[in-house]
């Protein structure tokens, strides 16, 4: 079974993108952050806003959290911040 490497970096080149572009290629991003196994981050008016995640590195990080014993109140906590 192949391991595959997943990062929470950020190619700040490539893996940060306004909204407008997101919104007009949407499955260029996705495919291209299977591709790398990073996460791309969406902008809105030059700030982050977003974030598009293979689905298998999201899987991952709920069960991290999971086994961190991170509750969804904590993590909406921390989102409010």
């Amino acid at each position: 079974m192949e391991t595959k490497k997943y990062t929470l970096d950020v190619d700040l080149k490539q893996g940060v993108v306004p909204i407008s572009k997101a919104a007009s290629s949407l499955a260029a991003l996705i495919k291209r952050s299977r591709a790398n196994h990073q996460p791309i981050i969406v902008t809105q008016k030059g700030y982050p806003t977003g974030v598009i995640l293979d689905v298998e590195l999201f899987t991952a990080l709920r069960a991290l959290a999971e086994q961190q014993q991170i509750d969804e109140p904590f993590i909406e906590e921390v989102a409010a911040t």
